[in-house]
């Protein structure tokens, strides 16, 4: 590695000192300069094929959903359903409530065991209603998730038809939670040239190393 090191550096001299001759060195009067021709560089088809333009253009996603009307419909559609699931819960809490009072207000004349029938009775509503809130939250969870993927694929959809003619090579969506790529040219990706180079290093890293003796 010394050797190496010694090796490049030596080069390094040599090519300054070149550079530092042809900076300052000029041809005295009696000396015929000549001009080599240029060289006009022809790219191949490979080359020329593999240099992309950069036509780039972003999606604020925070302006799409002020102003989509089919996320207005959606939203709409999901307080719909919240506002009925709400309604139905405040029923039978209020339902629920009424007969805890009547049974507060009876219980000094029931019987014990009358007393000790109808707790548990109320009981078994309160866990009946703990159970229905939890179910219409699963509920409302899961409808929320649908209609967010609607309005995903919809979107997605027409970014995709929309870049066949717009053809650009990155759309990216913006928003004040973060960005994401909507769509992209494939020849961007560097997926595999990062994951080869990663590995790369793992087994630089990894490598078993060598027991001094």
């Amino acid at each position: 590695m010394k050797n190496i090191s010694l090796g490049l550096n030596a080069v390094l001299i040599v090519a300054v000192a070149i550079l530092y001759y042809l900076q300052f060195s000029s041809p005295s009067p009696s000396e015929e300069v000549v001009l080599e021709p240029e060289v006009e560089m022809v790219e191949t088809p490979a080359e020329t094929e593999s240099k992309i333009d950069s036509k780039i253009g972003y999606l604020n996603t925070d302006s799409l959903r002020a102003n989509y009307k089919l996320y207005d419909e959606l939203i709409d559609k999901l307080r719909g359903r919240e506002k009925k699931y709400e309604k139905e819960l405040n029923s039978k809490s209020a339902a629920f409530e009424k007969e805890v009072m009547a049974f507060q207000q009876n219980a000094p004349t029931m019987t014990q065991f009358e007393g000790q029938m109808k707790q548990k009775e109320l009981a078994k509503k309160e866990k009946e209603l703990y159970a229905l809130q939890e179910k219409f939250a699963v509920k409302f969870q899961n409808e929320q998730t649908k209609l967010d993927e609607e309005f995903q694929n919809k979107v997605n959809d027409f970014i995709k038809n929309y870049n066949k003619t717009a053809e650009y090579n990155l759309i990216i969506g913006a928003s004040k939670m973060g960005n994401v790529v909507l769509d992209y040219n494939e020849s961007l990706n560097i997926t595999n040239e990062i994951v080869t180079g990663l590995n790369e290093q793992y087994d630089i890293e990894n490598a078993p190393k060598e027991v001094e003796k």
